[in-house]
């Protein structure tokens, strides 16, 4: 019945075309045992390599470290090959002032990306969906919220999306299957465990199959969400123009394609910058009328002339930023440079055209001395944990090629200093409030 459960799954939803190298997240949990399971066992049916990935999230000390030792021997037994990594969330979670349950997200799903796979699998089963609509739902979900755990998105797919937590036990029984219990999941100190433990249960007292009939809710919710965000794309696109909004003529469209509209673009102007709901009904209004709306990260959005934009603030979160040039070579007489200065340095001859001193703009990237790839400023924002407060104000050097350095992260590869560098620039960073404040 699982199987033939997955095997539906990723047919219906094309899940593993195109994919040749296929990784599991494994915790050891029973979901994802099951998981690796069952796609060892499909492994010839769709002509893919399996490997598995284990991120030890240094949170429950001995146990994690039991968690972690338990999936390489697994591994071992069915000759998985499997990448383990730690990561000390608290402390993460403490650094960016958010909850160990959000860190352990962001930090899990940070590893996962960086993985050399074309997919990546998770355990997610129509019980975890349940969970996530109705923790959406609770915080006043949209029709998106509402569609809960997508069967695919990007590289991640769910292959157990529409399996039942009784299936997974029923299969670990079955093929005797090994599998470790997470103590935090026996906590009501977490918000999802709560509505695992008391909701969930009044739910399937009512309906047993209540997770498969939000998964069919949700599956019927999410041709809606298509269709309207279609359409919303194709408004947005006939109204854009650069960074701005052309108002004329958004009144006439339907009130939930415009809010999608609005949505959209905000999203492309600022996607870094959370908006609330509160933020959108501002936003919204500024179609109708002229005004502005104060946005997290010092900016505002601005509706003048029947066009909508977004306004940097100046204040406290700007930044002066100070060239000072250096005419001999760093590394005269073989004498050690401070990592630091070669971090706020770039070699002048190396630049090509003008450059120019700004902020992050939608789409920049670069690659960072002394690394293999190129990545984007939001993925290095995340990587540097680099407050989202700060992310639209950092100062950014770019010349005609693209960017060239970033406050706070260093000099992009191709114009760092070298012990060849003849004429450099040293870079110096300052917060205006700061620095007025000697004034």
């Amino acid at each position: 019945m699982m199987e033939k459960t997955v095997l539906s799954t990723i047919r219906r939803y094309h899940l593993l075309d195109g994919v040749s190298t296929l990784c599991v997240a494994l915790s050891g949990g029973a979901d994802s045992m099951t998981l690796l399971h069952v796609l060892w066992d499909l492994r010839e049916t769709f002509g893919f390599t399996l490997s598995a990935a284990h991120l030890n999230h240094m949170i429950r000390g001995a146990e994690a470290d039991r968690d972690e030792a338990f999936v390489k021997a697994a591994c071992e037994k069915l000759g998985v090959p499997i990448i383990t990594e730690r990561q000390d969330v608290p402390a993460y979670a403490r650094i960016n002032k958010i909850s160990e349950e959000l860190a352990a997200r962001e930090v899990r799903y940070r590893f996962f990306e960086s993985l050399p796979c074309d997919a990546v699998a998770t355990a997610h089963t129509a019980d975890d969906h349940l969970e996530t609509v109705l923790l959406n739902l609770t915080r006043g979900a949209t029709l998106k919220g509402l569609c809960g755990i997508p069967p695919k998105r990007e590289r991640f797919i769910r292959p157990m999306i529409d399996c039942t937590r009784e299936q997974v036990e029923h299969y670990c029984d079955e093929k005797k299957i090994d599998f470790v219990t997470d103590s935090t999941n026996l906590s009501d100190a977490y918000t999802r465990n709560r509505i695992r433990h008391y909701a969930v249960p009044v739910l399937k007292a009512i309906n047993p199959a209540a997770a498969l009939a939000a998964r069919r809710m949700s599956a019927n919710l999410a041709k809606d969400e298509q269709y309207l965000s279609d359409l919303a794309g194709q408004a947005l696109s006939d109204r854009l123009q650069e960074d701005t909004l052309l108002l004329d003529g958004i009144e006439e469209l339907p009130e939930p394609v415009l809010r999608r509209v609005v949505k959209l673009f905000f999203e492309r102007q600022l996607p870094d910058i959370p908006l609330d709901n509160q933020h959108m009904e501002q936003l919204c209004g500024l179609t109708a009328k002229s005004g502005r709306v104060s946005l997290p990260g010092n900016h505002s959005a601005v509706s003048a002339g029947r066009r909508l934009y977004v306004e940097k603030k100046s204040g406290d979160g700007a930044y002066t930023v100070t060239l000072q040039p250096v005419i001999h070579d760093f590394f005269t007489n073989n004498q050690n440079v401070h990592n630091l200065l070669l971090k706020n340095s770039l070699d002048c001859d190396k630049i090509i055209g003008k450059s120019v001193v700004r902020t992050r703009l939608p789409g920049d990237a670069m690659r960072l001395a002394g690394t293999n790839g190129t990545k984007t400023l939001k993925k290095l924002f995340n990587e540097y944990h680099i407050p989202v407060s700060l992310r639209a104000v950092l100062p950014v050097i770019a010349d005609e090629k693209g960017v060239i350095w970033v406050s706070e992260i260093g000099a992009a590869a191709r114009c760092a200093v070298t012990k060849n560098t003849q004429h450099a620039v040293i870079i110096q960073v300052s917060r205006v409030n700061d620095r007025n404040k000697g004034d």
